[in-house]
């Protein structure tokens, strides 16, 4: 007998206790939301290197020199695309402040809206592979409970606030611990 489809989930731990906390009733969406952030913030300290984030945060802070000559743009971003290579935060890092810059959006809150789209493409990646997965080792009801729950906890997720404390931008913890029940009366909810 199985613990799961989330066992095999081929992703990270923490996404595959967001995708276990999607799967059981019992848990609410509240409850999945501090898991979804903690995820991200576990892919942000393992893919995004600072090397690429002041790189990134460079390019977009002087974005508006690049409007003239957007090769120069695109060279500089594919040499920080090398450095990224292999992870998927990173290259969607990449490809927001490319789509920002090229949008004509500069300096520290283009830069952090960069982030938190990059944040949210990847929880939307997540949730893909999460459906996907769910499809193969289980029936499709079931998976698309899983994706709606995916998608009711990442929009309730305050991306921008996590985008401005992985950035410096804002002080706070960028990892959020869930509230643990441990009485008699933190059972489930009625």
């Amino acid at each position: 007998m199985s613990d799961g489809p989330h066992r095999s989930l081929p992703m990270r731990k923490p996404w595959r206790t967001v995708a276990e906390l999607a799967d059981t009733p019992a848990f609410t969406v509240e409850e999945m939301v501090p898991e979804m952030l903690n995820a991200l913030s576990n892919d942000w300290r393992e893919e995004v290197s600072t090397e690429l984030q002041s790189g990134l945060k460079a390019l977009v802070a002087r974005a508006d020199r690049f409007q003239l000559f957007p090769e120069q743009r695109r060279q500089a971003l594919d040499q920080l695309a090398r450095t990224a290579a292999g992870m998927p935060l990173a290259l969607a890092l990449v490809e927001c402040a490319n789509r920002a810059m090229a949008a004509g959006h500069a300096g520290d809150d283009a830069f952090t809206e960069t982030v938190r789209s990059a944040l949210a493409l990847r929880v939307t990646r997540g949730t893909r592979q999460t459906e996907e997965h769910y499809l193969r080792k289980t029936e499709a009801p079931r998976a698309n409970n899983v994706r709606a729950r995916f998608e009711q906890a990442a929009n309730a997720c305050d991306f921008a606030t996590l985008a401005r404390r992985l950035t410096g931008a804002e002080s706070g913890p960028t990892t959020i611990r869930p509230v643990k029940k441990d009485g008699l009366d933190d059972g489930v909810q009625l």
